[in-house]
């Protein structure tokens, strides 16, 4: 029924003086007790904030692009990207031989990227789903696959240990932005990770870290919902302004949008990214408490595909 009242609603809200955004905000953000009273992340970021960024692909942090811009070169806080896919499962927009030439080339374009955002990267070798989107597997037999090769959980939480991240950034974790369930699926090993490394009693390197504020990266863009392409479920507890300056000029939204530029092998993608981020002038985020929000990795669902 929401989806049906959509698009009067965004006409209303317009007739009444208020931006399409304004009005998806105001119907949205309505924060947890107590939520409302931390400290933005805006703020954190311009105190020094360490930020960890963990996701399932190479191009993934384009959808956190204008946070991440503040974070590295604008702040210079230290910036770490934590990547489980080499992501070569997905098409090529350039010549490849296969899913391994595929990987290699995307590895090389993360490795650029994280460059450009002046950040640390990890890029792991987790299976990733290939294409077509109808045929992936559940989200629970990704998981198997994941733990397999081994603990995504763990070793998650040996990164956390050793970076000591004042903010680890990651997707919701029932939606994941575009319904990819490994999307999904990352976050939940993410959220169960900064649980692990808090704990005395794992046996990880380095000492426990509790990572003090964590967020899901919420897709709440107002274009998506009028469009019908899906919105993460969770009312946002906060909202980042992406028109706030960038480098050379630029604001944090253009920034990200010239730093998609090296995954050519998503050409495709990352053009409809770059016009999406011309559009974008906030991100909503989630404050997410992991220790009482739990969201488990192997949680069954009824069907695969994207969701």
């Amino acid at each position: 029924m929401m989806r049906l009242l959509q698009k009067p609603l965004l006409l209303a809200a317009r007739g009444v003086g208020k931006t399409a955004q304004d009005f998806m905000d105001a119907l949205n953000a309505i924060p947890p007790t107590g939520q409302g009273r931390a400290t933005p992340l805006d703020k954190l970021l311009e105190a020094g904030a360490k930020v960890m960024w963990v996701a399932a692909h190479p191009d993934d942090e384009s959808l956190a692009g204008p946070i991440l811009v503040k974070a590295g070169p604008v702040c210079e806080n230290p910036l770490f990207f934590l990547v489980l896919t080499h992501g070569e499962g997905g098409e090529s927009a350039v010549p490849a031989s296969g899913p391994e030439e595929v990987a290699r080339l995307r590895g090389e374009e993360m490795q650029q990227v994280a460059r450009l955002y002046r950040a640390r990267l990890q890029h792991e070798r987790y299976w990733n789903a290939p294409l077509p989107l109808e045929s992936f597997p559940k989200r629970q037999d990704i998981a198997d696959k994941w733990i397999a090769k081994g603990d995504p959980t763990r070793l998650i939480a040996a990164a956390i240990r050793d970076f000591r991240p004042d903010v680890l950034l990651t997707f919701a974790p029932d939606f994941g932005a575009t319904g990819h369930p490994e999307h999904q699926l990352t976050s939940r090993f993410a959220t169960a990770a900064v649980r692990m490394a808090s704990d005395p009693g794992n046996r990880l390197a380095a000492a426990p870290h509790r990572v003090p504020h964590v967020y899901y990266v919420l897709n709440r863009h107002w274009l998506a919902a009028a469009l019908r392409m899906g919105n993460d479920p969770f009312p946002h507890t906060e909202t980042f302004g992406a028109t706030q300056p960038g480098t050379d000029g630029r604001n944090l939204a253009a920034t990200a949008a010239d730093f998609t530029l090296p995954h050519k092998t998503q050409g495709n993608d990352m053009g409809a990214m770059r016009r999406l981020l011309g559009l974008v002038d906030r991100q909503h985020l989630y404050r997410v408490d992991p220790f009482l929000e739990i969201k488990d990795p192997l949680e069954k669902r009824d069907r695969g595909g994207m969701w």
